[in-house]
């Protein structure tokens, strides 16, 4: 099964005809490569830039953590926060270099000084079967570790990493282990694994001279003229997404010299895919495949990129007769996304309004436009979150945008779009995830999609795009973000913590938000028995979305010394809600909502003094 990596709140992509014949070589080519590491920012985006766009290979990262226990340089976000702005910073350094981003469930609890310190407080076992998923999923021919499982990779994580990487490359392949996953996926044994070591891990610079040699070494500091660019400048700009820890980066030119050394699997002495076939010969009947894509690199004309569609249709036809593969999923989504690139066809669904609550009407704004000769149908559109296509017919003529308004309901039971790891409580060393399937996603899929039905001379072909919201800025132009799924009120507390020192009362206030218009319902603090609170609720009416009301009560603490949690609920229309707003807003991610709960720590403490004798 194959993990779908969309560009959430991006801009339609608009590849250049470089960028179109890139792609359209890299459908030549069926090697993938794993890079593990602890966290964001370890990652050598030199060597990934160079995989993924020199080699052509599948590439992809697996960062064990976020990053919640780094620091951040750019804002008051830390722990779950901060791990959301260095996951999208993580994405957007992917979306530069060409990569694929994965994790584990593993939190980034903050510094640790060696591996067993880390496997207290990680779930050693879990974090394993979740790298085994990734390898499952993904299907590395070969895997690469940043750091030594030893005191020179100086941090626990580090270390971890590298020992669960070795661990986990042979555990992919057994059957035995974490069979629960064999209902979604096969075993996998990568071909190799490798360490990416350099001068810095030997004592001096004659020690790495001498044993030195037996290293595989890759030069990644080439020049890619459909890009433009060395891929030690593609990685700088990769590099410099990681702005939440101030690593922005100055690109390099010229030979550049990454190191390697064998760990485990069969051993390589002079190619990183040495006896690894990355030709189509490795699929059962994929060389008709390879001969028609060929033939489109071949033909193909930077002023006319649609003039290859006819010979990308009919490798489309011979790709869809193979077995059901992993290479056959992976290159049919390619393949999509190189004809939807030669056509020129633009395909945007627009909501009128970045959010919206369960049941509530979207008003969405629909444009397909055919920049080619080649004559397309749109037939329909399906919505993930309607239960009926919309039918259209609608001959798309070159260069003749259409566009229409249509509204459209969401179901009751959609969900909310918290990050999917943040759902429920986890614990210091992992986050809680109760979907098998959603384990080792970046993000969640967007709220709502759009799947366009179409026939490009007179193929079906089948496109999906997320649901977003577009805006104008004055002063930035267009601007996108996420289209997101919120309860109808938000609750947020003024502050975390209520000390009570004596039997005086202290106000609380709550902060009401409305998450869509005309919202009526009542509040109310719900606190363990020994706790008072008055009024008992409060009943409120909020007009507009986007209206807010500050609401006080006035908590009395028990008599006896206690601790105990506080919480904010509404109940609107017979139904409870007790989540807050939390908005991350910064200019190099998309926007991101999270929704934590409307709680506060309330502690009764009384000082006992003992009485001072004095001396005699």
């Amino acid at each position: 099964m194959l993990w779908k990596q969309p560009l959430v709140a991006q801009a339609p992509e608009k590849p250049s005809a470089a960028k179109i014949l890139q792609d359209l070589k890299q459908l030549n080519v069926l090697g993938s490569v794993l890079y593990v590491a602890a966290h964001p920012d370890d990652e050598n985006t030199r060597l990934i830039a160079y995989l993924s766009n020199e080699k052509l290979y599948n590439t992809g990262y697996l960062a064990i953590t976020r990053g919640d226990g780094g620091q951040n340089l750019i804002g008051p976000e830390i722990r779950e926060g901060l791990g959301i702005i260095r996951t999208q910073e993580l994405l957007q350094a992917r979306r530069t270099d060409g990569g694929q981003q994965f994790f584990t469930r593993a939190n980034d609890f903050g510094y640790s000084k060696d591996a067993d310190e880390t496997f207290t407080i990680w779930n050693r076992e879990q974090v394993l079967a979740d790298m085994v998923w990734t390898i499952r999923r993904f299907k590395p021919d070969v895997m690469i570790t940043r750091f030594p499982p030893d005191e020179r990779a100086g941090h626990g994580h580090h270390t971890a990493s590298a020992i669960l990487a070795e661990e986990a490359f042979k555990a992919a392949a057994d059957p035995k282990r974490f069979p629960e996953q064999l209902k979604y996926v096969d075993t996998w044994q990568p071909k190799r694994l490798l360490w990416n070591t350099g001068v810095w891990s030997f004592k001096s610079q004659e020690e790495f001279e001498k044993f030195g040699k037996e290293l595989l070494k890759i030069d990644v500091g080439g020049f890619n003229p459909l890009l433009g660019k060395s891929y030690g400048e593609v990685a700088a700009e990769s590099r410099s997404m990681h702005k939440s820890q101030g690593f922005g980066s100055s690109g390099s030119r010229g030979t550049s010299i990454e190191y390697l050394q064998h760990t485990a699997g069969d051993k390589a002495q002079q190619d990183l895919f040495e006896g690894i076939n990355t030709s189509w010969s490795r699929v059962n009947g994929g060389e008709k495949v390879e001969k028609l894509i060929q033939k489109a690199i071949n033909t193909y004309s930077p002023v006319n990129p649609s003039g290859i569609v006819p010979t990308l249709l009919a490798a489309k036809k011979e790709l869809q007769k193979l077995p059901d593969t992993y290479w056959k999923q992976v290159k049919l989504a390619e393949l999509q996304k190189v004809l939807q690139a030669s056509l020129g066809l633009y395909l945007e669904v627009t909501a009128a309004d970045y959010a919206a609550t369960p049941g509530q009407p979207v008003k969405l704004q629909v444009e397909a436009v055919n920049r080619s000769a080649v004559p397309i149908t749109l037939q329909s559109i399906k919505y993930s979150f309607a239960a009926k296509d919309t039918t259209l017919n609608y001959t798309l003529k070159s260069n003749d945008p259409l566009r229409y308004n249509t509204t459209n309901q969401l179901p009751q039971d959609i969900a909310y779009s918290q990050p999917y790891w943040l759902r429920q409580e986890g614990s210091v060393g992992m986050f809680h995830v109760q979907h098998q399937q959603e384990v080792g996603k970046p993000e969640n899929s967007a709220a709502a999609e759009a799947t366009f039905k179409l026939l490009v001379a007179g193929e079906p072909l089948q496109l999906s795009v997320p649901v977003v919201y577009k805006r104008t800025d004055p002063v930035e132009g267009e601007v996108y973000r996420p289209f997101v799924v919120t309860p109808p009120v938000f609750l947020n507390l003024k502050e975390q913590v209520f000390m009570f020192a004596s039997q005086e009362p202290k106000q609380v206030q709550v902060l009401l938000k409305a998450g869509k218009s005309n919202v009526t319902g009542e509040l109310k603090l719900t606190l363990p028995k020994g706790w008072r609170v008055e009024p008992a609720s409060v009943p409120f009416q909020l007009q507009a979305k986007g209206a807010e009301k500050s609401v006080g009560f006035m908590v009395y603490p028990p008599k006896e010394q206690q601790q105990a949690q506080l919480k904010a609920v509404a109940t609107v229309a017979g139904k409870a809600y007790s989540q807050g707003l939390n908005e991350i807003n910064y200019s190099h991610i998309p926007a991101q909502v999270t929704f934590p709960e409307a709680t506060a720590k309330v502690v009764k403490w009384i000082c006992k003094r003992e009485a001072i004798k004095w001396p005699t």
